[in-house]
């Protein structure tokens, strides 16, 4: 057993490299006890042993060099215990926030696999759908550039960390009153379904009530190309006997965020509605 040791000697002992114990040297926070002034090499004592753990230690629970300089400068216990509980608060708030990234992420994931399992474009299916909280700003969209600013000014006011990317929570309200006037391609709003625990100013927030919702999905433009689909969805709804009870939905299922491949864009209209009339049984 020998007190001084090489810089490759003390590295080896605390699992870093000889580079970060050089680093550390340079910049004041870890320094050799002897540094040979004819070859420059440097020396360490084992009783520093320590004092290179506790910092390892350090930067492992996320502090910077320059919050361990400070921890290490006169040391006493208060000081230590309030510096560890601020960096305590600090490490649950980020756990939280990387809590809810993977749990967007793994929606998300989710989500896309889904897609390649669901049904065929271009056909009618019925679905029951419950109660949604949507976020919009009541901005009516006539072109892809005042769509690129709306979503933006949205994304921006939510509070959520995870990004929209890839999710079926973005789209377009179409008016209920356009839909029966057949005015297919008139100006929209804009909105992002809300997460549970969203907070949304009253002005800003609609519901989408829990119901039946006749869809369809198909490939195209967010502004354009539906006018086809609604069409296909008021010939089944008169030849079933439905009626539409609401503003529509036209939801960006998978978009630019993912794919480059125009044809693999798909948007899905959900339209809420009821029975119209029932048919007398003698």
């Amino acid at each position: 057993m020998k007190e001084r040791l090489t810089i490759s000697e003390m590295a080896k002992l605390r699992g870093v490299t000889t580079e970060t114990l050089r680093h550390y040297d340079r910049i004041d926070l870890f320094k050799p006890t002897y540094v040979d002034s004819q070859t420059g090499y440097r020396y360490y004592s084992i009783f520093q042993y320590e004092i290179l753990g506790t910092i390892k230690e350090l930067r492992q629970i996320g502090m910077s060099t320059e919050e361990i300089k400070q921890y290490f400068n006169q040391r006493n216990f208060k000081k230590s215990r309030d510096i560890l509980k601020a960096k305590h608060v600090e490490l649950v708030s980020k756990l939280k926030e990387l809590s809810e990234l993977e749990e967007n992420i793994q929606e998300k994931i989710m989500y896309l696999d889904s897609i390649l399992s669901e049904e065929a474009f271009h056909e009618i299916t019925l679905r029951e759908i419950k109660s949604r909280k949507l976020f919009t700003l009541n901005e009516h969209i006539n072109t892809n550039l005042e769509l690129c600013y709306s979503i933006i000014r949205l994304e921006t006011m939510l509070t959520e960390k995870a990004p929209i990317l890839a999710s079926n929570r973005l789209g377009i309200i179409i008016k209920e009153a356009d839909i029966n006037d057949r005015r297919f391609e008139d100006p929209s709003v804009i909105f992002v379904v809300a997460k549970n625990n969203e907070q949304i100013p009253e002005e800003y927030l609609k519901i989408i009530p829990e119901g039946l919702f006749a869809c369809i999905r198909y490939n195209g433009e967010l502004l354009r190309n539906r006018s086809k689909s609604l069409n296909k969805i008021f010939a089944y709804l008169d030849e079933n006997g439905y009626r539409i009870t609401g503003d529509a939905l036209q939801i960006m299922h998978v978009d630019i965020t993912v794919t480059d491949i125009p044809n693999e864009v798909m948007f899905e209209i959900q339209v809420p509605i009821q029975k119209a009339y029932k048919k007398n049984i003698y």
